[in-house]
């Protein structure tokens, strides 16, 4: 699937509440990939991101009912998606990590040549420099520019006005260039 309309998301998600099987299959398909893009960036483990949605899409559809078509459903499953992440965070929290949990384990995209804007070292350095942000400033910055998310969708998904959204944007941002400038020095 290319693009979902917001006619046909609240036609699959009327359908998805009737219990159509079809209509979940395809809500999981145009889904599924952002969600695991966002698990992996929140998580560093490809085998806890797919843990977490599944979680996420088990949650999703078993509280189907209580779902708003008047709103998008991207940001719904996001907020479930980054509860689970927090809820998996502070189990972990509780005991101290091993060495393999402290491994980052982010699958490798193939560059796309017409795409391709950064050199090998700045995204090197980028990478490092989202890697020593806070929790919540990567989590904006993640959802603004990799997931494509707009302001109003990352405050319904963080439950927050759109005002703060703007605002850790912009501070996100001028952080993410403090870090960038800090490791380019070394």
């Amino acid at each position: 699937m290319s693009s979902l309309s917001r006619s046909e998301e609240k036609k699959l998600i009327l359908l998805c509440k009737k219990g159509d099987a079809q209509a979940m299959t395809e809500i999981y398909q145009f889904f599924c990939e952002e969600l695991m893009r966002s698990a992996v960036l929140l998580l560093k483990n490809h085998d806890d991101a797919q843990d977490i949605v599944s979680q996420t899409f088990i949650l999703f559809f078993k509280n189907i009912e209580r779902f708003n078509t008047a709103y998008p459903v991207r940001p719904w499953l996001h907020r479930i998606l980054r509860n689970e992440a927090s809820s998996l965070f502070q189990k972990r929290s509780k005991k101290y990590a091993s060495e393999d949990e402290l491994k980052i384990n982010l699958p490798i995209a193939e560059p796309n040549q017409e795409e391709e804007v950064f050199t090998a070292e700045e995204t090197k350095t980028l990478k490092e420099a989202m890697k020593l942000l806070k929790e919540e400033e990567r989590w904006v910055l993640e959802g603004y520019y990799f997931q494509e998310m707009s302001v109003k969708q990352l405050a319904l998904t963080l439950g927050i006005p759109e005002g703060t959204v703007k605002s850790r944007l912009f501070n996100s941002r001028s952080s993410l260039s403090r870090k960038i400038e800090e490791l380019m020095k070394k």
